[in-house]
């Protein structure tokens, strides 16, 4: 099971979620996706304080190519990357999130129609 993200808030979230499943940190990785001019190691540093493990327990970054022809928006100091987050054995533990997650969807949905009615 993968998840990848760039809001804090989200990622927050979601290693919430992996707690409330009853996922062991032992089975969790992380890696920094991030293009290749930005700074790795300040961005490592950041989401391995807001996940809370150290940097070494990062994996190694996949970084993107530069391409000059893009007119990239996210190149300032506060650019991150995005963190991926990967835990292993998870077969069983992706089918319960995609059951709760068509619930989610299911609930909003219906609530949708309800509110057009």
């Amino acid at each position: 099971l993968q998840f990848i993200n760039s809001d804090p808030d989200v990622i927050t979230l979601y290693m919430r979620w992996l707690d409330v499943l009853g996922v062991v940190p032992e089975r969790v990785r992380f890696r920094v996706s991030i293009h290749e001019s930005a700074n790795v190691a300040e961005a490592e540093g950041f989401w391995a304080s807001l996940v809370g493990v150290d940097t070494a327990a990062f994996q190694t970054p996949t970084l993107k190519k530069h391409n000059p022809k893009t007119n990239r928006k996210n190149t300032s100091d506060t650019y991150r990357g995005c963190l991926v987050i990967s835990v292993l054995k998870s077969a069983d533990l992706y089918r319960r999130m995609e059951g709760a997650w068509y619930g989610i969807v299911g609930a909003a949905s219906a609530a949708d129609l309800a509110n057009r009615a």
